[in-house]
């Protein structure tokens, strides 16, 4: 766990878990060797720390590789590898959250008490580089919806020159609070925190330049304000005179790229993008080729998600990657080539690519069929390789940048591969009448294909969703395999709106989420009834977050297809749902309000004809436990039999492992009496 590559890239450690405690390692990448590096419980390096959807480091490499900066117990500590000493940075009950080197390995920036701070490690002195951040006025960080999704944590950056340093400054005063109510004391306890839903005012957000010696911070100039626009990214130029800057307008299917100047900030359109049949991806931002300005940019303004490279001085741009299929992401890229991954060779397969940036087509560098996960050096000259497939859990590889192995570092668990030897797992296509679906069954292999088996249908349904996977899904996959022993099939099908078949794909679903994607899903269960070795009486389908969303919406649908659902977090009302994801899809509500009610499973509650089981917590920040309560109240008042379980002071994930075995249990025992 916790991989880091060494700045240089020719080397990379790693925290290794024995009996005697946790170590930490290192892996030369040339030879593949690997060798014990310092003793972790000496270090006191802590395990990785889950945080919403990201994972906080135990420790990080300074540039110059001379140390190791490790967080503990709310404090900074430094060790040195020459000494092999440890020398304490900061000493205070507040945390010092996300520590970022300078790229000169001098300084450290990271936020303290709402601010932005400064570390001199030459000096060892302490610096406040802001002091008007609040917890209303949001400086280097943001508020929930901008995190969760814009997917994106840290809100500062380092200047290439380590003489700068970029932040956000987000507004959030004017957005609502939301009550997340603690129900298990006596005295319940509430927490109100901001959340702006589909409608409501967003936050207003600025970039600022501040530097770090004299302090004085430029505003970029930006277009638009909090309820008309986004920002989703920024990263330097090179040179580091300039700020790139990733603009949206509030129904994001308008993005600029702008190039601000950090002196004035004065800002130019480097490019423009727009969409008349849907909305554009927002997490996209220029990666710069080494120290010149040209860069790497994705777009789906041919109809796909392909790779283009753009000089930022002459604008000329040149298309890199080109077909009817999506670059999943970019990964890396140098003066040669350009690394990424995609759905191409097959649909169900991740593999990995690399492309010539002046000619060539792409070449798969990935040999096995299945899921690849890459984690490439910096200085692109190798490559981690996480590998899983359906029937095999996830192994590491350690290649060169050409794809060639030079070492497999850990291998896939023999005890999990040994449980699902006996299972068929098949990848297919769903004719239905003007359109097919990309599909996946599980299947016993030597299961009787004469007789009649219930089907569970597992299902997402969600924009840009991709199910259909040959990739292991833990624990999932060994849940899976107990329901086909006890006779079940499992189906999984990706409808109108999932991603790697093009954007005219996707925007099918815009402004009408809960309509096609759930007549995929209603078809498709339709035509697997037909199948000889499928009972059309017994069929279920369930899902979580808009996998609940669309589990429900094909019940109410479909009465009496299936026999029945379970929707774990489900949005039932996207009126109930933030700003950024809902607004994207199905415009603001007041020029949507068709949509949003046809939408809506609360208009069509007097329709449920199946066995229906509510799963939530009630601490949910993310879907609102109050999208379940009002689906409960509407079923009430239809006079509807369901099944209701909650689970207090839990968020959307359900997280615990006690409580993952209960909410599992609970699944399986509702197919079990009911399918």
């Amino acid at each position: 766990s916790q991989v880091r590559w060494l700045p240089r890239g020719d080397a990379f450690t790693f925290i290794k878990k024995t009996e005697s405690g946790r170590t930490l390692w290192l892996c030369d990448a040339t030879t593949g060797d690997t060798k014990l590096f310092i003793d972790a419980g000496q270090l006191q390096i802590d395990a990785a720390r889950r945080e919403k959807r990201y994972t906080l480091p135990g420790y990080q490499w300074a540039p110059d590789e001379r140390y190791l900066l490790i967080p503990k117990n709310n404090d900074l500590y430094l060790f040195d590898l020459a000494s092999k000493t440890m020398r304490r940075l900061t000493d205070d009950e507040a945390e010092e959250r996300d520590p970022l080197f300078s790229p000169d390995g001098r300084k450290l920036a990271y936020l303290k008490r709402d601010n932005l701070m400064l570390y001199d490690l030459v000096s060892q002195k302490e610096t406040r580089l802001t002091d008007n951040g609040s917890e209303e006025l949001l400086i280097g960080r943001f508020d929930w919806t901008y995190e969760e999704e814009f997917s994106i944590r840290t809100g500062f950056e380092w200047s290439p020159n380590s003489q700068r340093i970029s932040f956000f400054q987000v507004d959030v005063r004017r957005i609502p609070k939301f009550p997340i109510v603690d129900f298990a004391p006596v005295h319940n306890r509430v927490e109100f925190f901001h959340y702006a839903k589909a409608g409501d005012p967003n936050a207003e957000v600025k970039i600022g330049v501040l530097d770090v010696e004299s302090k004085k911070i430029v505003w970029m100039e930006c277009i638009g304000d909090a309820d008309s626009s986004y920002i989703s990214r920024t990263s330097w130029f090179p040179d580091g005179q300039r700020l790139a800057i990733t603009w949206l307008n509030r129904r994001q299917n308008h993005l600029k790229l702008l190039s601000a100047d950090v002196h004035t900030g004065r800002a130019s359109v480097l490019l423009e993008e727009k969409s008349t049949t849907g909305w554009l991806e927002p997490k996209r931002k220029p990666l710069f080729i080494n120290d010149t300005s040209t860069f790497v940019w994705l777009s789906e303004k041919d109809g796909f998600n392909h790779i283009y490279r753009i000089d930022a001085e002459t604008r000329q741009s040149r298309q890199l990657t080109s077909g009817q299929w999506d670059v999943h992401k970019v990964v890396g890229a140098d003066e040669r080539f350009v690394y990424f991954t995609a759905y191409k060779e097959r649909y169900a397969d991740l593999d990995f690519y690399r492309i010539g940036v002046d000619d060539g087509g792409p070449t798969r560098l990935s040999q096995r069929s299945g899921v690849h996960g890459i984690n490439m050096s910096p200085n692109r000259q190798f490559y981690l390789d996480t590998f899983s497939s359906a029937a095999s859990p996830a192994s590491v590889s350690l290649h060169r940048a050409d794809g060639r192995r030079i070492v497999q570092l850990t291998t896939a668990s023999e005890r999990a591969q040994s449980y699902m030897k006996d299972v068929d797992v098949d990848f297919f296509t769903i004719p239905l009448p003007g359109r097919t679906l990309q599909a996946m069954m599980l299947k016993p292999a030597n299961f009787d294909s004469t007789r009649p088996h219930p089907l569970l249908i597992h299902t997402y349904g969600g924009p840009g969703s991709h199910l259909v996977r040959n990739g292991w899904s833990h624990p999932r996959s060994l849940w899976y395999k107990m329901l086909l022993d006890e006779g079940f099939l499992i189906l999984a099908m990706d409808g109108r709106g999932s991603s790697g078949r093009g954007a005219a794909w996707k925007h099918s679903l815009y402004k009408r989420l809960g309509d096609h994607e759930i007549r995929d899903q209603i078809d498709g269960a339709k035509w697997a009834a037909r199948l000889a070795y499928v009972d059309g009486n017994r069929i279920g389908i369930w899902g979580w977050s808009y996998g609940g969303y669309t589990t429900i919406m094909s019940l109410l649908k479909s009465p009496g297809l299936f026999k029945l659902g379970v929707a774990v977090a489900p949005v039932t009302d996207w009126r109930n749902y933030d700003t950024i994801y809902t607004e994207r899809f199905m415009d603001l509500p007041e020029s949507n309000a068709d949509g949003y009610d046809a939408g809506s499973a609360l208009t069509i509650a007097d329709q449920l004809a199946s066995q229906l089981y509510l799963i939530h917590g009630s601490s949910d920040y993310n879907v609102h436990l109050s999208n379940t309560m009002q689906l409960v109240q509407k079923l009430q008042d239809n006079d509807k039999d369901f099944r209701l379980m909650l689970y207090p002071g839990k968020t959307h994930g359900l997280y615990g492992a006690s409580t993952r075995v209960h909410v599992y249990e609970q699944i399986h025992r509702f197919i079990l009496e009911n399918l």
